[in-house]
């Protein structure tokens, strides 16, 4: 299996079936794909296999996933689809320190690498985990989903540790 399979999968079980919660944000969500960010899709019937290449196009290659160690792109992409592309991958960058554009490009890659050759893959991954966590728990949805997202936070973690 690949490392996008192995990822894709964990994000699919965290994100769940039909969800329409009247104070998310996101509005109508099924496999974390939000009528939000993709007001013409029909989310109800949206199957297994769509979402997949929809991760696949919008958040895996935008994080330049393949590119990535297996771990560090774990917590990245699963970041990216709680969060978005922009904010996991800015956070990177910080973690990296390179370029914080929020664009993840050859330059980015390269620091990634950089780092993970210096400091080590669990600084990288713990990094990203650390920041993602201070970041959800300054939202005012935090009360209402905070238990969730910090367990999901966690589970990230431990997957992306397992990968290295």
């Amino acid at each position: 299996m690949s490392a996008f399979d192995t990822i894709i999968d964990m994000v699919l079980e965290h994100e769940g079936g039909y969800v329409n919660h009247p104070t998310d944000p996101g509005g109508e969500t099924k496999y974390g794909i939000s009528k939000r960010a993709y007001p013409l899709l029909d989310i109800e019937s949206l199957d297994k296999d769509k979402a997949k290449e929809i991760y696949r196009h919008d958040y895996w290659n935008k994080i330049r996933g393949d590119d990535l160690h297996p771990a560090v792109a774990c917590v990245v992409v699963d970041f990216a689809v709680n969060s978005g592309v922009y904010r996991a991958s800015k956070v990177l960058q910080r973690v990296c320190q390179a370029e914080a554009d929020g664009i993840l490009g050859s330059g980015t890659v390269r620091a990634t690498q950089h780092t993970v050759d210096t400091e080590g893959l669990s600084f990288v991954v713990e990094g990203v985990t650390q920041s993602r966590l201070k970041f959800l728990q300054a939202l005012d949805t935090y009360k209402t989903f905070g238990k969730g997202w910090n367990r999901r936070v966690e589970e990230t973690h431990a997957k992306a540790m397992e990968l290295i």
